[in-house]
């Protein structure tokens, strides 16, 4: 499929009247809802900060990367590095990962008369008084968006919930235990060091990690876990506290997405997390959450060991289309695995857990970024429009989130994917997914737990569009 046409870049434009981001972008890609036109602006515009973040740092799911007050703020309990809401969260459930911009168009602040818990109780959660649990959920939308004086609609940050501050039975905090939740969705790693930081080649070791990743950098987190280097094995206490932590009532969560840092030898990855299923299933937690893997392109015998204990999708990540760019972005995933074995497991999978219920994710902006990368935006737009056709058509879904470059002389929060061209081939993707009737899989990936991704915001809005049709 050919792209059409990218409407030219003047969205940011600091000096815009108000409305003028939205106006444009309602012009330019009329068949996206308008709630997706909003998230995808404010993936990129961000908004403004407001004192109102840091109040709610006490008890909303922490952003991962600490925020620094501008320098006319004054300090928050003496300090000037504090904890932000991560996640956004619209009235109508779209998730969101918050930026602080200073020239966005728009601004994040308490709705008039909104009950907003005050700072003192830190951690008491909405509604609570002091020393009262905290609530699973928000109590409402108290906050607001708005651009200029125009009020775009009601918000409220995800909450950190209660099983984040708990504790396992022999006392080790349930985060220790690698588990996360973005929304709907737990996050577990349990052996987060990545082997391609230090991939053996001679007599030497070599980075050959991907290009944009600092996720998988073996630190202390590989202490807390137990994980050893070129080792596929759990320990049994660690898999039982892993356990007892999913199993906490209170996580709200419907979907349970098993990764780890990559192995080099993708049997032994497979066993590793044959290992983390078998636990799961003989404490039933494949019952209660959707299961899906996100490992490496492991032997298809590994998937089918996998689904009968459980797990019922597989994501595994090409992060950028074609040879050449996978072997330039991911030289530890070329090394060892390769392309073809890569597409090859994928195919694998589809058939081992069949349709919509296979996806490799994709980092939207990689393929822009350093030495031999692609020539233009335009480009990218359609390798990624081959990418998802070629997948599509083997009932693999392809979803994109952006590319935030953190790393390199050029850091910093800008995507290296524009807006226009983001938009663009997520309308096409859309569209392409709708014609083959191969929409993104709610058990799977739902817009819950999208907050970088599009995809589940599209097909949502299709699927809500068919039943009013």
């Amino acid at each position: 499929m050919s792209p059409r046409a990218l409407a030219p870049l003047d969205a940011l434009d600091p000096n815009a009247p108000p409305g003028h981001l939205l106006a444009r972008l309602a012009a330019t890609y009329p068949r996206t809802p308008a709630r997706i036109r909003l998230k995808a602006a404010l993936l990129f515009a961000g908004a403004r900060y407001h004192p109102s973040l840091v109040e709610a740092g006490d008890w909303a799911f922490p952003s991962f990367l600490p925020f620094h007050l501008p320098p006319d703020a004054p300090t928050y309990r003496g300090a000037r590095q504090i904890p932000i809401p991560y996640l956004l969260r619209l009235d109508d459930d779209t998730q969101v990962r918050l930026r602080v911009k200073d020239d966005s168009p728009f601004a994040l602040r308490p709705l008039p008369g909104a009950a907003v818990e005050p700072a003192g109780l830190a951690g008491a959660g909405w509604g609570a008084r002091a020393g009262e649990p905290r609530r699973s959920e928000p109590g409402g939308y108290p906050f607001g968006l708005y651009d200029g004086d125009e009020l775009l609609c009601a918000l409220t940050f995800e909450p950190r919930l209660p099983w984040a501050d708990a504790l396992t039975a022999d006392g080790t905090p349930f985060k220790a235990t690698g588990l996360s939740q973005h929304g709907d969705m737990l996050v577990l790693n349990p052996a987060p060091g990545c082997e391609y930081f230090v991939a053996p080649l001679g007599h030497e070791k070599r980075n050959l990690s991907c290009q944009f990743c600092l996720y998988g950098l073996p630190d202390q987190r590989m202490q807390s876990v137990g994980q050893e280097l070129f080792k596929a094995h759990i320990p049994d206490a660690q898999l039982a506290r892993i356990c007892e932590a999913c199993a906490h009532p209170s996580t709200h969560a419907r979907h349970l997405y098993l990764v780890s840092g990559s192995m080099l030898d993708m049997a032994q990855e497979g066993e590793r997390f044959v290992h983390l299923a078998a636990a799961l299933n003989a404490r039933g937690l494949h019952e209660r959450y959707y299961v899906a893997c996100g490992s490496g392109a492991v032997p298809k015998e590994h998937l089918k060991r996998m689904r009968d204990l459980g797990v019922r999708g597989a994501s595994f990540n090409l992060e950028v289309w074609g040879r050449e760019q996978f072997g330039r972005v991911c030289p530890g995933k070329a090394r060892f695995v390769g392309y073809d074995r890569w597409l090859e497991a994928l195919y694998d999978a589809v058939d081992v857990f069949g349709e919509g219920n296979v996806m490799s994710a994709f980092v939207a902006g990689a393929e822009l970024d350093g030495e031999g990368a692609r020539p233009s935006p335009e480009d990218a737009l359609a390798a990624n429009l081959e990418a998802t056709e070629t997948l599509l058509a083997r009932g693999v879904l392809p979803v994109f989130s952006l590319h935030w470059k953190l790393t390199g002389k050029t850091r910093g929060l800008e995507p290296l994917y524009n807006l226009d061209t983001f938009l663009a081939l997520n309308e096409q993707m859309a569209s392409m997914r709708a014609a083959r009737g191969l929409l993104t899989n709610p058990d799977f990936f739902c817009k819950r737990c999208a907050y970088m991704q599009l995809e589940p915001d599209y097909d949502a809005a299709a699927r809500a569009a068919h039943v009013c049709g």
